[in-house]
């Protein structure tokens, strides 16, 4: 956390850095003004694409913030100083939220409860966005059981997923849930890494032991099964057609 922090206050140091300049500098609108722009927009855009592969998980706003914010600065405290305390006092709130949501993932992974969530219904969204044509939000109402021994309780998990991944209902999924507000859980990372690391093994054994050709004879299997189950999101209306199409051309390619 001690690294994120130091980026954080480089991020708004740089963030602001021109607007310090406008507000106390001799100011002409020429090609160094345009110069400290561009490098300053520049440059705090990268650490703050640094601070995102730190923190893992990220939101929209922190994202509109660091692409909107510096030209608010450079074009609005000019008229007046006063604004750059306003656009300051912004910056380091911003700051200051990517740290406490940073934070309390950290804590989570490392005290929160192992739990399963078994998946009773996929939330129809009010409107389906799909990133990069890849990626898609989705609400899943889960039935939560705690390995404390806790009685089941039901919770909304918010999740990002690649087009033709969107659990299903009855899939399950490994959490870790915060023991002082049971309504904050998230996916054990832990047990995620293992499962894919016990995957990547098995897979590589298998292809070593000479038995690709069984892995083929599974895969029509497997692609019907999948497709099936695209078609089943479709008709109860958790996939559009578009994202329909678009994960049945994933999965035959």
């Amino acid at each position: 956390m001690r690294k994120l922090y130091s980026v954080l206050t480089l991020w708004c140091v740089l963030l602001l850095a021109p607007g310090i300049y406008e507000a106390f500098g001799n100011i002409t609108l020429n090609g160094t003004l345009a110069a400290v722009w561009i490098v300053g927009y520049l440059a705090q855009f990268g650490v703050f694409m640094w601070i995102m592969n730190l923190v893992g998980d990220q939101k929209v706003l922190w994202w509109f913030v660091a692409s909107m914010l510096p030209w608010i600065v450079d074009w609005t405290v000019p008229s007046s100083r006063w604004l750059l305390l306003l656009w300051a006092a912004v910056a380091i709130a911003v700051a200051t939220w990517i740290g406490r949501v940073t934070s309390r993932a950290q804590a989570l992974q490392q005290r929160g409860i192992r739990a399963t969530g078994t998946v009773l219904e996929v939330l129809k969204p009010w409107m389906n966005v799909v990133i990069n044509n890849v990626y898609i939000r989705r609400r899943l109402r889960l039935r939560i059981q705690r390995q404390d021994g806790a009685p089941p309780y039901e919770g909304i998990f918010k999740g990002l997923y690649m087009l033709g991944e969107i659990p299903s209902v009855g899939d399950r999924l490994t959490l870790r849930v915060d023991p002082a507000n049971p309504q904050h859980f998230d996916y054990d990372k832990d047990s995620s890494s293992a499962a894919a690391a016990t995957a990547s093994h098995s897979s590589a054994h298998s292809f070593d032991s000479g038995s690709s050709v069984e892995a083929s004879d599974t895969r029509p299997a497997n692609l019907v099964h999948e497709l099936a189950r695209l078609a089943d999101l479709r008709d109860r209306g958790a996939l559009t057609d578009s994202e329909f199409a678009a994960a049945k051309k994933k999965l035959l390619r």
